[in-house]
């Protein structure tokens, strides 16, 4: 697990100093503090910078960039190709050959040398972003694994070509001025609390999707889609449930054991969830020592998860850590995000993510996650919530379903909410505003965008010049009409919030603070196998994941699994009326919003009276909005060289 980054400036090769190069990987050390390296090509305008968190291979064998054992091949490599030993094997069996080292890059750098990259991909089981450079055809190449685990942003212009791990790497060696914040971005940021690939906060500078790679020549560039997910749905398999359970156990045990392997300590993130729980129980399962676990708890009970995943670790056997948020772990971690998160990000699960990563650090370089499961098996509540919401709504004529909104928005919020109040429906003012804005949506893929995946359907009032549209994240339209409800509202989030807002808050968290982080659900084989499998066999009933609940009910009792899930929320709206109230209003200045032109100021102040005052919970568009801040707040320092 590595950073990387460079520049190819191809109309002045001479421009290319390595001092800026390695300026580019100083500003993600946090990806890699055991190792630097740099390497330039003057002729040819090419510099490559890696930073090295050694995991497999530690000795100098692993240093990169590395090249080919022919010469022609350079590569800078994030990430883990957990099956290089049989890689290793299959390059063997062409040809005899001698290894400098054991590590993963050298195979795969093998692999693209000998087989070509399109090859090598798909033999490659992994998490990964890398630059590979091919100094016969002169030709770049930047590559991103296929569910998106490792990010890589990039820079394209007529006569250079810039990319990086994180914007930082791109932020060292263009000068901000050139870099203008894309409203339509802050609009997604707004709404939906992260920003989707391709587009990145800058208008400049793009994310590669998950699943591509971008082939680069003087002056053009060509992407290259290697591995598509929408081109997996639909295609359900005609195996039994016991047949689909027996392979998928298989395939779990099989990937956790490869992502077990390291040169280092390894530990795994408990929630107590079923996700978590399962990956746990097969580390247990096939280590001869306890697998050391840990988890996060709040004191809010509404909240806290902990309690749960202390009984599941006892029942496991691991050797368990927890840490309970004191307002002071809250106020460390939020001054941390700018640091970590190089552009703005709004879920606020961050925080725990955060703190669980740094206790973690203290004792494992490596740790698994149960991340993935939800999207592959419907385990959001959001699922069923969105289709009976589906079902009643187009019981009712559209002229019908307009005249209700008309009749909801024209009703004030706050009158709504006290009638709620005496009928102990809490909120009801909030909930009804929310189901007006979205009751006259006549397509579901829209509806369920809006319905549930949306913290703020206002974006297009808040920003001001912004667009409250979304891009379509399916690469055909006919595939919306073509599979079922159920699978496209999964399919969308394995496109869009799975890479973009759950895999964003893994890598970045992790990283920041040196921590690799794996998710063994997301092994692409899992994933292929996933959705072959008939909706009818995830969801038996009411009972979402059943395969991986019946996986896990060999290894811990039902009882421990079987509640109401909280999911991985954070109490946001008690720690912006209390312990985070003052930071966050050093941060929504009016005054100081109205100048940077971003926000409606006036509105920015209502949210924010009104979530004090308890009228509205206004947490998530704020949290949203003051990620935004915070990040432009440093911004502004890094421009003033602070």
């Amino acid at each position: 697990m590595c950073g990387i980054a460079g520049i190819w400036e191809w109309n002045h090769p001479a421009n290319i100093q390595e001092e800026a190069v390695r300026q580019m990987g100083n500003a993600i050390v946090h990806r890699g503090p055991d190792d630097e390296g740099v390497w330039v090509d003057s002729v040819s305008g090419v510099g490559l910078a890696h930073r090295r968190l050694s995991i497999v291979d530690l000795s100098q064998a692993g240093h990169q960039p590395m090249s080919s054992h022919c010469g022609n091949w350079v590569i800078a490599f994030n990430g883990e190709i957990y099956n290089h030993k049989d890689i290793k094997l299959k390059l063997e069996a062409i040809r005899s050959r001698r290894w400098n080292g054991h590590s993963d890059t050298e195979v795969l750098l093998e692999a693209i040398a000998e087989l070509g990259i399109d090859e090598a991909l798909r033999l490659a089981v992994g998490m990964f972003a890398f630059a590979l450079w091919d100094k016969q055809s002169q030709e770049l190449y930047i590559v991103r694994d296929r569910i998106g685990e490792k990010p890589l942003y990039y820079f394209d212009r007529e006569d250079k070509f810039i990319f990086g791990s994180e914007l930082s790497c791109i932020e060292a060696v263009v000068d901000l001025n050139e870099l203008s914040v894309n409203r339509f971005s802050l609009s997604q940021l707004i709404r939906k609390g992260f920003i989707s690939a391709p587009n990145s906060i800058y208008t400049q500078v793009y994310k590669l999707s998950p699943g591509s790679y971008i082939k680069v020549s003087k002056g053009t560039s060509q992407e290259v889609k290697y591995w598509q997910i929408s081109e997996l749905v639909g295609h359900q398999n005609n195996a039994t449930y016991e047949e689909n359970l027996a392979e998928l156990e298989e395939l779990i045990s099989q990937s956790i054991g490869g992502q077990m392997l390291a040169d280092v300590s390894v530990g795994a993130f408990l929630s107590g969830g079923v996700d978590s729980s399962t990956v746990v129980a097969l580390m247990q399962k096939q280590s001869k020592k306890p697998i050391k676990t840990y988890s996060i708890g709040f004191r809010d009970a509404a909240f806290n998860e902990a309690e749960f995943a202390a009984k599941i670790a006892q029942n496991l056997g691991t050797e368990h850590a927890e840490l309970y948020v004191s307002q002071e772990d809250l106020l460390e971690a939020v001054s941390e995000i700018p640091n970590v998160f190089s552009e703005p990000f709004g879920d606020s699960s961050q925080l725990p993510m955060l703190l669980v990563a740094k206790m973690a650090k203290e004792h494992v370089t490596v740790c698994l996650s149960g991340d993935g499961g939800d999207e592959l098996f419907s385990g959001y509540r959001r699922y069923g919530l969105t289709l009976q919401a589906w079902h009643k709504l187009n019981k009712l004529p559209l002229s019908v379903r307009k005249a209700g909104k008309v009749f909801f928005r024209a009703i004030p919020t706050r009158l709504l909410n006290s009638f709620g109040s005496l009928m102990n429906q809490p909120m009801l003012g909030d909930k009804l505003k929310k189901a007006a804005e979205i009751i006259d949506i006549a397509d579901f893929s829209e509806f369920y965008r809006s319905y549930l995946m949306a913290s703020y359907r206002g974006a297009d009032d808040l920003v001001i010049g912004g667009d409250q549209g979304d891009h379509d994240v399916f690469s055909s339209g006919a595939l919306k009409t073509q599979i079922k409800h159920q699978d496209l509202m999964t399919t969308y989030d394995l496109l869009d919030y799975l890479p973009d807002d759950i895999l964003c808050k893994v890598d970045r968290c992790a990283m920041g603070v040196s921590l690799e982080g794996r998710i063994p659900l997301l092994d692409h084989r899992i994933v292929e196998h996933a959705l072959k499998m008939p909706h009818e066999q995830k969801v038996k009933g009411n009972v979402s994941k059943s395969p991986l609940r019946d996986i896990l009910y060999k290894y811990v009792p039902r009882d421990l699994i079987e509640r109401p899930k909280k999911g991985f929320a954070v109490p946001l709206a008690g720690w912006l009326r209390n312990e985070l109230k003052p930071w966050a209003e050093s941060l929504l200045d009016l005054s100081e919003i109205e100048a940077e032109g971003f926000f409606d100021a006036e509105l920015v102040e209502t949210l924010w009276s009104e979530h004090q005052s308890g009228a509205r919970n206004w947490s998530g568009v704020l949290w949203n909005v003051l990620m935004f801040q915070q990040w432009l707040e440093s911004r502004k320092k890094h421009k003033a060289g602070l």
